[in-house]
């Protein structure tokens, strides 16, 4: 009798524990939702920070967290700023899931915008779905990361399948080719590419006349330039890092191997290849798919490019200052329409109700539903002329070839 009496009594004040953290909540206007407060929104951000890919990580971040202060600096998001909480993942699967699991757990973050390394990000995958803490994808590509659909995750860049149809429409549309060759790395990011390519190159007249592949981190070309040589194709498709398209446009060019040449999005920088395979004649003939509006210096870009110049301006502007501002503006859109009561699951469905909406720098709308949480599947081709990156459009005729 008395075990019970102790057990009520027990009970009766850990009720009134909770009632009074409750009231003291209310009294502070505070929220008890994950990252919210009266004043703040908590948004984890993690990339590689350090390691050889550092180069690519901060530009990236700092396009999204130049989004976020000038958001911040206009009165914030339904009377809240915006808190960036920022960890190195290094471009490591082991190190960004330690980050991701650190953004949860000890900087209680409300979200995730983040993660440029695609087997990086998808092995860091879980923790978003197991925390059930929503997951803006910012720069990676990997079909497997947003694909199949879960509530929690969402990406409005380009995936690999999505590059691989641009690729394949602007090919489509050149004239007189019928055989086609392919230089691609053995993984999964030229695979999902390469899906893309194999399902409407089955539904076309092409023709693959030869399919090579060039090792990660190769520093020698010569055998793959050789059999694609062989094979007379009408146009090369490069599923290749920017490292290793500079070798290969290198022992293309010293073994004759002629273009057309269309890369996917990796090597979207055409002047950074051109510097890395030997100057601005390796890029001939070569073109890039690109999710962006424009290259840098294009009246498309150039509101974008003020942003980032404003709070960032000792950072030398690349393509990849730009790549992580369109899902910046697709979470603050969120996050308004989400309204003043913020809570996770408000801010997923205010998401998953997005139309069209603005993309910022991207060339595209974006658009998300319940059954697709890739929200910008359109791409343009970039040529290089007169020594400056040019934007051609979708096709070869929208191109002005």
């Amino acid at each position: 009798m008395a075990e019970k009496l102790a057990s009520r009594a027990l009970r009766g004040l850990m009720m009134l524990a909770c009632a009074t953290l409750g009231a003291l909540f209310a009294v502070a206007g505070v929220s008890a939702e994950p990252g919210v407060s009266k004043d703040t929104i908590r948004i984890g951000m993690f990339g590689p920070l350090t390691g050889p890919v550092a180069m690519y990580g901060y530009p990236i971040n700092n396009g999204a967290i130049a989004i976020y202060k000038k958001i911040n600096d206009e009165g914030g998001i339904n009377g809240r700023e915006v808190e960036i909480f920022h960890e190195d993942g290094a471009c490591d699967p082991a190190k960004t899931r330690a980050a991701v699991k650190k953004l949860i757990a000890r900087e209680d973050v409300f979200m995730i915008h983040g993660g440029n390394c695609s087997a990086a990000v998808f092995a860091a995958r879980e923790e978003f779905i197991d925390n059930q803490v929503p997951f803006m994808v910012m720069a990676a590509t990997q079909d497997s990361i947003s694909t199949p659909v879960n509530r929690y995750i969402f990406t409005t860049t380009l995936t690999g399948t999505d590059d691989g149809g641009i690729m394949l429409r602007f090919v489509n549309s050149m004239p007189n080719v019928k055989r086609i060759a392919i230089v691609r790395h053995p993984d999964e990011w030229a695979d999902s590419r390469m899906k893309a390519l194999a399902a409407g190159v089955k539904d076309s007249t092409l023709e693959v006349a030869a399919n090579e592949v060039l090792e990660r981190k190769a520093s020698d070309a010569t055998a793959q330039v050789l059999k694609l040589k062989e094979a007379k194709p009408d146009v090369v498709l490069m599923f290749l890092y920017p490292a290793e398209a500079a070798v290969f446009l290198r022992d293309a060019r010293k073994y004759g191997l002629a273009g057309p040449v269309v890369g996917a999005f990796s090597v979207s920088d055409l002047l950074d290849l051109a510097e890395r395979a030997g100057g601005l004649d390796m890029v001939k003939d070569v073109y890039a798919t690109s999710y962006l509006a424009g290259p840098i210096g294009s009246p498309a870009m150039s509101e974008f490019t003020n942003i980032y110049r404003k709070y960032f301006p000792n950072d030398k502007l690349s393509s990849s200052s730009f790549s992580g501002m369109s899902s910046a503006y697709a979470v603050i859109d969120a996050l308004r329409r989400a309204g003043p009561d913020l809570t996770r699951e408000k801010f997923i469905d205010a998401l998953e109700a997005t139309r069209e909406a603005f993309a910022g720098p991207a060339y595209c709308k974006i658009s998300f539903s319940k059954s697709d949480h890739r929200g910008c599947k359109n791409g343009q081709v970039w040529t290089v002329r007169n020594g400056q990156i040019v934007a051609l459009g979708p096709t070869w005729s929208a191109a002005g070839q």
